[in-house]
């Protein structure tokens, strides 16, 4: 497991309460919010899990698996209209 993890994924439940299921063979993409504000997706979820009151959707995205809190999802206009991210370049001190 990465050494980084977001907050809502990367984090498989571990609650005795804990109930899995495949998720349905045409389920539509999702799209989540990570810790860091960016949203990501699309990804079709695999399998449908709930511990207690929290629910979790697994999914395979960019070759890892992910349990995304239910929480975290979010909508395809939100995906689609989010501000693209720009990478910086650090000043380094002379």
């Amino acid at each position: 497991m990465a050494s980084s993890i977001e907050a809502g994924e990367n984090k498989a439940p571990m609650i005795q309460n804990f109930e899995l299921q495949p998720a349905a063979p045409n389920a539509k993409a999702i799209y989540w919010e990570t810790g860091t504000g960016q949203i990501l997706g699309p990804a079709i979820p695999e399998f449908l899990a709930r511990d207690s009151n929290t629910f979790w959707i697994s999914t395979t995205f960019e070759g890892q698996i992910r349990w995304i809190n239910a929480d975290r999802l979010r909508s395809r206009k939100a995906f689609e209209e989010q501000a693209e991210v720009q990478e910086v370049e650090l000043i380094r001190p002379l």
